[in-house]
């Protein structure tokens, strides 16, 4: 008994008596919070908690660790513990507070436990087998593509995705399918090629899937799997960089779970979605010195889209003054420049011209130009960073960089920075609200970047700065993950809800003949695609087009007085319809 005492006495050292309340105590937390009927946030969810229960549970939780730590049992529980349980009651509790203070601040007491975890041991796990991480990263494109996958399809099987963008794409591709050319009447009331509004050739590298697959749902899918290809470029880039299997594994789980991977498909299919993995692909070259690769990846990387030349120029100017390959950076820059002239002179005489009203911030009238946000940032370098650091574009940089552990700003390097312009350009010098929001297309290409940086950055860390960064990224992406990604599992209850009505408005759309001309309000447009003449109704853009059916949404469209006269004027009759969901008229 007396040896016992004893063992049990230097046991129970202080430090471990503090780690075991603290653990014993998050637990409760965790245990009560799952148990309680009422929001977390307000004073009320104390008041209706039973203090003497809550003292019991935790004086359990506390001899439990007690007896766990004096048999030496999961000995790693005293080190990893207080991470892993606020990791666990953040990501239980941030969906429920909107505000972002209180992701601040559960990040913040976060940190607290990752240094003292990382204070407490040489290494937080050891990967012996190249196989195991090949397994991991496996695993982890497999999560990614189920969360993302299962919630774009639904979006568009549930009658969700809207014709402004998801509706274009849909019918472009039938035509390209049809004719090859990236033709569609939904964007602008007439029959107009797509790169007329934005020059995007890289679509075409989807259209021999979609000859197989010809449906609308192949387009979201293939999004998905576009994206999810660019953890390969990101196991090689660890690699290239000599990061251990472990940092391997996590980089390839920080990737999967990073918010915007997923978010940004979460409005249907854009084509910055290659720019996830072209772009990694391209450092891979950059790193392996093949200029092949290089030349091969810049080209595919401008063919996305007219802005696409803004990463290759960046990208170039760090070859040029980071990695001292002259010709290389050379080539990329002054090659991106003219490309980018070149597309949007095309654009301006035979299309409708590049979209400068996204910068209007910068430009004194209707008549400004990008010479005009050049001109800020140089002459008046104080407005430029206001505009790019407004306040409502915290957000924004905070799901960007804490979900990487802060590691793409961990260098001494002057040059590296020189890849955050892009992010600058893109994303924070604009006042187009989509562009700084995770939940839209424009944050995949600066994904890409900072996730180079932060492997080629963790490669020259210390010890110590990798456990920390690294611990961070994970621990807060798995936080982060289900405020951002996972908010959108709602398209899953929607099916299971609405099933027989998506069923009926799947009998619907059949019912239209393929060769007449539709008008469509916007969640109807993607399922009717496969046509000549759509147009999105109420009409947005030029003359209203006098299409032969018109078939309205009665879920989320309510008639209006100006639409029954619309109708009269034009010779409209209501021909089928179900209250409440669909009303089809006929001329």
């Amino acid at each position: 008994m007396k040896e016992f005492w004893n063992t049990f006495k230097k046991d129970m050292t202080f430090e471990k008596v503090i780690v075991r309340l603290v653990m014993a105590w998050l637990v409760t937390s965790i245990v009560f919070y799952l148990k309680s009927g009422t929001e977390f946030n307000t004073a009320q969810f104390a008041a209706d908690v039973n203090i003497v229960m809550y003292a019991c549970f935790l004086l359990l939780f506390f001899v439990f660790f007690c007896g766990l730590g004096y048999m030496k049992v999961f000995s790693w529980m005293e080190v990893y513990g207080p991470m892993i349980l606020i990791t666990l009651y953040g990501t239980l509790t941030v969906n429920e507070h909107s505000e972002l203070t209180y992701l601040v601040g559960v990040l913040a007491v976060l940190c607290i436990a990752i240094v003292y975890a990382a204070a407490h041991t040489k290494v937080f796990a050891e990967i012996k087998s190249r196989r195991t991480v090949i397994i991991i990263y496996a695993a982890a494109a497999a999560v990614y593509m189920m969360i993302a996958g299962t919630t774009t399809v639904l979006r568009y099987v549930n009658y969700s995705a809207p014709g402004f963008d998801f509706g274009i794409w849909a019918q472009m591709f039938h035509n390209m399918k049809e004719t090859l050319q990236p033709v569609t009447t939904v964007e602008r009331n007439v029959s107009l090629s797509h790169f007329a509004v934005h020059f995007s050739p890289i679509y075409y590298v989807y259209l021999p899937f979609y000859f197989v697959f010809p449906y609308p749902v192949t387009l979201q899918v293939l999004q998905v799997l576009t994206i999810a290809s660019g953890i390969i470029p990101i196991y090689l880039l660890c690699r290239k960089f000599g990061l251990s299997r472990s940092a391997t594994a996590a980089f390839g789980i920080i990737f999967a779970l990073f918010p915007t991977v997923a978010t940004g498909c979460y409005y249907d299919l854009h084509e910055n979605c290659f720019l996830v993995p072209l772009i990694l692909w391209l450092f891979y070259f950059i790193e392996k010195n093949n200029y092949k690769g290089i030349i091969i990846f810049s080209i595919l990387t401008m063919l996305v889209k007219e802005d696409a030349p803004v990463y290759i120029a960046c990208i170039g100017l760090f070859v040029i003054f980071g990695k001292r390959k002259y010709i290389a950076g050379t080539l990329m820059t002054v090659g991106a420049v003219i490309y980018f002239v070149a597309v949007t002179t095309l654009m301006r005489e035979y299309g409708l011209g590049v979209m400068t009203y996204r910068y209007d911030n910068f430009m004194v009238d209707s008549a400004g130009s990008l010479m005009d946000v050049i001109r800020n940032f140089v002459v008046n370098p104080a407005y430029a960073v206001s505009e790019c650091f407004s306040s409502e574009k915290y957000p924004f940089l905070l799901y960007m960089f804490v979900p990487v552990g802060f590691m793409p700003l961990a260098t001494k390097k002057i040059s590296q920075f020189i890849l955050l312009l892009p992010m600058v350009i893109i994303n924070l010098a604009t006042d187009y609200q989509y562009q700084y929001s995770i939940f839209f297309q424009y944050v995949f290409g600066v994904t890409a970047i900072l996730f180079y940086m932060a492997i080629s950055n963790y490669s020259e860390l210390g010890e110590k700065a990798r456990r920390f960064m690294c611990s961070v990224a994970i621990c807060s992406a798995v936080i982060i993950m289900p405020l951002a990604s996972l908010s959108r599992t709602y398209y899953i209850e929607h099916y299971s809800n609405t099933k027989e009505q998506i069923e009926v408005l799947d009998e619907v759309m059949e019912s239209i003949p393929k060769e007449a001309s539709v008008g469509a309000t916007t969640f109807f447009i993607a399922h009717l695609a496969d046509r000549e003449e759509l147009y999105e109704y109420p009409y947005k853009f030029g003359k209203s087009p006098l299409p032969e059916y018109l078939i309205l949404d009665l879920r989320y469209y309510k008639v209006t007085e100006e639409d029954e006269i619309y109708f009269e004027e034009n010779g409209y009759e209501e021909v089928a319809g179900q209250a409440s969901l669909y009303q089809i008229l006929k001329r």
